[in-house]
């Protein structure tokens, strides 16, 4: 069996329990929804699409090298912003970092930005392909979840303990439907340097390297851009905090 296959094969079953995990949150969740909260369905229904072409393998587009990493960065962030709009807090506006959709979207920058172009450095220096950023997306929505906003934590040591898999599960698929899926758009050798990377790490050490990674972004975000994008842009405080 291809390496390709067998390494995207090790990602199904976190997705399919995510999935599983939506499907239900959908059922019995009384909090409210976005009104474009289908646009998380689609970039799932596009993940799976990839997984199951060529092999695999995905769409394989290839814009060439240059062309390769402007497009990768722009699939990120439109992946990633379409996934914003699936999200609300209050039900009064679209985002999931500030009940105004304005403010939700001006913070969102400093987090999606940093996280594409750490993505992008690991892609290219470890000629990863979508299952090694699916375990980097894992270990970022880790640090999220478990310390940031709690709400792993929270799951974990509750009564409702029994649902940890699952919602470990789902937010890893949440953060990969932004991360890893432009590299089932691209092909992700056009990403990769020339040069032979050497060392790889393997999944469980990709899913550390993404904690950190989500540790130092949340850290940078809240003490850097969370500050500097509320007086410059005059952002409303939320009353949530």
């Amino acid at each position: 069996m291809p390496d390709h296959l067998v390494r995207s094969l090790w990602v199904w079953p976190f997705i399919l329990a995510g999935l599983v995990y939506r499907a239900l949150a959908d059922v019995v969740n009384t909090d409210p929804d976005s009104p474009f909260w289908w646009i998380e369905v689609c970039l799932y229904a596009l993940m799976l699409t990839g997984l199951l072409l060529r092999g695999g393998q995905g769409f394989g587009l290839d814009p060439g090298r240059r062309g390769a990493v402007l497009v990768f960065l722009a699939l990120f962030w439109a992946f990633g912003m379409c996934y914003e709009l699936g999200l609300t807090i209050d039900g009064t506006g679209v985002g999931g970092m500030h009940p105004q959709t304005r403010a939700s979207f001006i913070l969102a920058q400093g987090q999606y930005v940093l996280m594409a172009l750490a993505t992008l450095w690991m892609v290219r220096r470890w000629h990863l392909g979508f299952a090694g950023a699916f375990w980097i997306a894992a270990g970022t929505s880790m640090a999220e979840g478990l310390i940031f906003t709690g709400v792993l934590t929270a799951t974990v040591l509750g009564p409702n303990w029994v649902w940890s898999p699952v919602l470990f599960a789902y937010y890893a698929l949440a953060y990969a439907s932004f991360t890893a899926l432009p590299l089932l758009v691209l092909a992700p050798q056009s990403l990769w340097r020339p040069a032979q990377p050497g060392w790889r790490p393997q999944p469980l050490l990709l899913g550390v390297i993404g904690f950190g990674v989500g540790v130092v972004i949340a850290l940078i975000w809240g003490l850097g851009w969370g500050p500097l994008a509320t007086w410059a842009f005059a952002l409303p405080p939320n009353p949530l905090d």
